[in-house]
């Protein structure tokens, strides 16, 4: 009776969660060349903005050959990471022996074009698309999980490419 009803509430939680979809792909409709900009919070000592630049080319140069990279493009694609340290203590609000130091924030991905609004003389950026997802683990495995969080936000960006 109990493993029937456990199996009842795990089929009705699994069948009110689900993915969080990206932003709608039509708006990746004509992406002609694109500039990358990456903004990597100072804290990441052993990343660099041009290791993930780089990262970025080559996977989005191996899942979607039609997408160039340029530096003037008018479109551009942001990663933001802001995956800072903080200490167990503070997170907890007490100190404990042996307490440790978790990297914790958000990778974020977003694809920026530009717009006109009414009123307004000039073009402006919006973002049109983004997938984020949030670190939380130890501070020392940060760039791995880092690493980790860029390759399914890009996964993500070139399914919504090849959907488009």
């Amino acid at each position: 009776m109990t493993a029937s009803a456990l199996t009842l509430l795990l089929a009705l939680v699994a069948g009110l969660v689900r993915a969080a979809a990206a932003e709608p792909a039509h708006a990746l409709v004509g992406l002609g060349p694109i500039g990358l900009d990456v903004e990597l919070d100072p804290s990441q000592e052993s990343l660099s903005a041009e290791r993930l630049a780089r990262r970025i080319h080559a996977r989005l140069s191996d899942g979607a050959p039609a997408l160039t990279l340029a530096p003037v493009g008018r479109d551009r694609l942001r990663l933001t990471v802001a995956v800072r340290p903080y200490g167990a203590t503070t997170l907890r609000g007490f100190w404990l022996p042996f307490s440790g130091t978790y990297g914790i924030g958000p990778v974020r991905l977003s694809l920026e074009r530009l717009t006109t609004v009414v009123g307004v003389p000039e073009p402006v950026r919006a973002s049109v698309w983004h997938a984020e997802r949030q670190a939380a683990g130890p501070w020392r495995e940060s760039p791995a999980e880092i690493l980790k969080l860029l390759d399914e936000t890009l996964a993500e960006f070139l399914d919504a490419y090849r959907r488009r």
